[in-house]
């Protein structure tokens, strides 16, 4: 039971540290569309703004498979085999789309 309990527990870790990035990046997405809106000139920072936008739809889909790894690891924690599963793909599905928007950002 105590190793069930570790498993379904580690995805939840994740989810803090990926919301906080998805909160860091919609303020820098929404400071840097209010700038290019109003400064039209600069239309080399409008590369940035698709960019910042795959990330954030990338750190919210992260957090939606980490939460739902978390969730389904813990109603099948009877079966051992099944939430293992469960919890593997789905956190390596939200691990994965942490990996892309670091890609994005970095970009």
């Amino acid at each position: 039971m105590g190793d069930s309990l570790g498993l379904w527990v580690t995805p939840l870790l994740l989810i803090p540290g990926m919301a906080l990035l998805a909160i860091s990046t919609s303020g820098r997405y929404t400071q840097l569309l209010l700038y290019v809106a109003t400064n039209p000139k600069h239309s080399e920072l409008k590369r940035q703004l698709p960019l910042l936008r795959y990330a954030l739809m990338a750190l919210y889909t992260g957090i939606a498979f980490d939460a739902a790894a978390a969730l389904l690891g813990h109603l099948f924690a009877s079966d051992a085999d099944l939430s293992r599963l469960l919890l593997l793909v789905l956190s390596c599905i939200g691990v994965i789309c942490l990996i892309i928007a670091a890609v994005c950002l970095v970009i």
